[in-house]
Parts: structure tokens; sequence; C-alpha cells
């Protein structure tokens, strides 16, 4: 089961807070305590399915109260559950790696050099079933691993065999950073190295763009659960970040959402959009032009039991009129800037008005190019108060001023659809660490229309 942590971008509230759950008998001493990008997360040994997070409150453990402002709580999938494990190099792969190192019997490999190479594994992996993604510093990146995988050709076939059998694992790959450009728009994971196992039919322009049937089957897919919600994705072509966690368990806790339409511009595998769907909204709008990221989003959607429909580009929007049949999430395969005629031309055949309460722009590094989509959107919701969720990277000194401009720009653009509209920034959430001094961050801006600014 999933287990309750204790989320703070204050160090000088992490000492307090363990010695408080230590006083009650709440801390886990097994996990500890992790960084989590600028922040820190303090386990407590509670657990269970926390399947409606808007009722998790720092309640939950009063001898926390009195350092209320500054705390949060998050829900972290539990290890021994190996849904995705976030193991250290000092225990797993470690042991294991040694226990490879030492049967395949390398000449000349002495114990000194053996323990170098040991210090030398990442700090961090993760195991997503029988999948097992490294770091982009993992072996061969270091000059000790390097000449044993340059000087024995066969080496690498032996070593990620016998390494994936003692993890009791049938697919390695190694991780690379996301690409820090606007260009990135269908997030695949371009640098992914696929080391070991069958990951499935060679990838090319066609496979991208359109696969078959065949190519989505005999691709591998790895699955995770995320705050009791289940996401699925192709590693090979569509990205998956752990570090959002922190901002989907933000979106279940967001209030007045359950029956409003939401729109996500740019959906991915769900990442979004499956909180929102949890929290009770729907339908939850969703626009992706990655095939293989809506391939991942409808597994998703039905393995969390959650009815999808999906929309090709240039097909028709059937809207079912039975509500008790009517589609949790609507997948649009195309381009967002389809989204505007998409709503308008639905509202005019079926008579519709749409509540649409929150508008996600996930992209990064930034999501500039789709504000005009959104603003607009918000103009034809059916809602006086619209809030637009603005993701991107930015430079921790640049925060504020990239929200003062972030608010004039929006403001500009909803003049150009709804006089007497104000736009007003109601949070910046600081997501996780992206680069050296560079934080992911959501911002959100609520639209207030029919008022005097």
């Amino acid at each position: 089961m999933p287990v309750l942590a204790i989320q703070t971008l204050d160090r000088r509230q992490v000492k307090a807070c363990k010695s408080a759950l230590e006083k009650s008998g709440h801390f886990d001493k097994l996990r500890g305590i992790e960084k989590d990008g600028n922040g820190f997360l303090i386990f407590t040994n509670k657990t269970g399915e926390y399947v409606d997070l808007k009722r998790i409150t720092i309640t939950e453990f009063p001898e926390l109260v009195d350092l209320k402002p500054s705390l949060e709580i998050m829900v972290i999938p539990n290890d021994k559950h190996k849904t995705v494990l976030d193991l250290r190099s000092s225990s797993s792969l470690k042991s294991a790696v040694r226990s490879v190192l030492e049967s395949l019997m390398i000449p000349n490999l002495s114990t000194e050099r053996l323990e170098q190479m040991i210090k030398r594994l990442p700090h961090r992996y993760y195991i997503y079933g029988q999948f097992l993604l490294l770091s982009s510093s993992s072996f061969e990146s270091t000059p000790e691993w390097q000449s044993l995988f340059q000087d024995d050709l066969t080496f690498a076939n032996r070593f990620y065999k016998l390494l994936a059998d003692r993890l009791n694992v049938t697919h390695i790959a190694q991780n690379a950073a996301i690409p820090d450009d606007n260009d990135n728009t269908m997030r695949k994971p371009t640098q992914l190295v696929c080391l070991y196992g069958d990951f499935g039919l060679d990838v090319n322009d066609s496979s991208i763009l359109a696969p078959s049937r065949e190519h989505i089957a005999r691709e591998l897919w790895a699955a995770t659960r995320q705050n009791s919600i289940c996401q699925t994705w192709a590693p090979r072509y569509t990205m998956f970040s752990r570090g959002n966690i922190k901002e989907k368990a933000r979106v279940l806790r967001f209030e007045n959402v359950e029956n409003k339409t939401v729109v996500d511009l740019y959906a991915g595998i769900g990442y979004f959009a499956f909180s929102y769907a949890r929290c009770g909204a729907g339908p939850v709008l969703c626009w992706e032009i990655n095939p293989w990221s809506v391939e991942g989003l409808l597994r998703g959607a039905k393995a969390n039991k959650w009815k999808p429909q999906l929309v090709q580009h240039e097909e028709d929007w059937v809207i079912e009129s039975k509500k008790d049949s009517a589609p949790k999430l609507v997948v649009f395969l195309e381009d967002n800037r389809f989204a505007i005629s998409r709503i308008r031309t639905a509202a005019d055949a079926y008579d519709l008005k749409y509540n649409i309460s929150h508008i996600n722009m996930g992209l990064l590094p930034s999501s500039e190019q789709s504000w005009p989509i959104a603003t607009e959107l918000a103009a034809l919701s059916s809602e006086d108060n619209v809030t637009l969720h603005v993701h991107a990277n930015v430079a921790h000194s640049d925060i504020d001023r990239w929200s003062r401009s972030t608010e004039l720009k929006l403001l500009h653009l909803i003049s150009e659809f709804s006089s007497g509209s104000c736009v007003m920034p109601t949070h910046i959430e600081k997501i996780k660490s992206f680069a050296p001094g560079v934080m992911h961050i959501c911002g959100d801006f609520l639209v207030k229309k029919n008022v005097n600014c």
C-alpha cells in the first residue's frame, strides 16, 4: 500500500518534523529522509489506500499541526509492492553487481578495483515491473567501467543478462536528460539507450508518427502507480517523470472539480488528466499529438476503470447522450490548435454549454504557444471562474518576474475574447528541480469573467 510522507521546502523544518514524528512513533526509520527537488520528504510509517486525497490533511499527524504552514502530505508508492522501486546503490543494485562481477571471473579484477567500481554505481535507479531504468551516470559512463566494456565486446551482453537475472527483470535501459527545447512536443525520450531485452520492432519515422497495431503490440509497455492511479507508457516513445507526483497529488486536492469539464492541452499519457478524473471531473478533454502517448493514456484509463473515447483527427466527435454511458476522458489524437473548433462544433451540434473550470498546459520548457487557445477556451466556458495551470521551466531568480509577465500576457489575450475579465495569479507551485538553478513550476492563474478589474 502507499505510504504517507511529509514534504517541506524549508530545510529548517526537517529536524523539527522528524523529532515530532519520532516522539509519536510515526517516523519511518527505514526510509528516513530523502531530498526531493529543492525540498525534503520525511517518511512516516502510516500506510493505506488513500484514494480520496482531498480528505488527507496535516491533521493526520496532530503532532505536526504547529508546523502546518510549511508542510504538505504526499502519498508515495510503497517499495515493497514493486509497482515502482526507488532503490539506492547501497542496497540491491550494489549486491547484484558485485555478484555478477564475481561470477564473470574477470582477469586482473582485484578486490580494490572491484570496490572502486562499486562506488561508481548510479545513486538511484528504478524498476517498473520487469523494466530496469538506469540513470545517465550508469556503468559505461565512468572510466572504471568503460575499460571493461571496451576491452571485451561480449562483456556487455553477458553482464546485463546476469544483472537482469539477479534483479528479476527482463529489460534494461539507460535514461538521459529531457531535451530542453520547444521542438520536442511529442515528448519522445530521444536519448533512451536500450541495453538488454526485446523492446519491440525497429524504431523509424513510420513507427513514431503512425505506428501499426503490430508495432504497438510488440512494444515493451511499462506501468506504475502514483497516488493509487495507474499510468502506462512505452519507454522508447514516451516520457514518464516520477517527479511530477507532487503536482498530481496537488490536483487531487482541488475543490469544486466534480462534474466540471477540464481541458488538458498536452495530455501525454494522462499525467495530470488522470488526477482530474479521480477528482470527479467529467469529461476530461485531452489533446495529444503523440500516438504512443495516446495509446498509453487509453490503456491507463482502462486500468483505472475509466471509460475513454478516442477521436482521431478529422474524425467526427460523437457525444454520448446518456450520462451513465458517457466517457470519463475524451482523447483527441491531434494538435491542440483544433481544440476551439472541436468544442464550438460540439456545442452547436448538441446544444451544449461546456462548464470548463480548469485548463492544464503541461508542456516544458514553455507552454506559451497554447496560451491563446487556453484564454479563448476560458472565454467560451459557461463558468465565471476558470483556472489556467501554466507549466514552465524557470530560473529560481526569475519566478516572480515570470509570474508578473505571464499575468500581463494572459490578461492581454483574454481581453481579445472576453471584455470585463480579470486574470489573477493565485499560486506558484515549485514542482521539481529541472536543472541547476532551474525549477519546473506550475503557475495557477484565475480568469474571472464579468467583473470590473
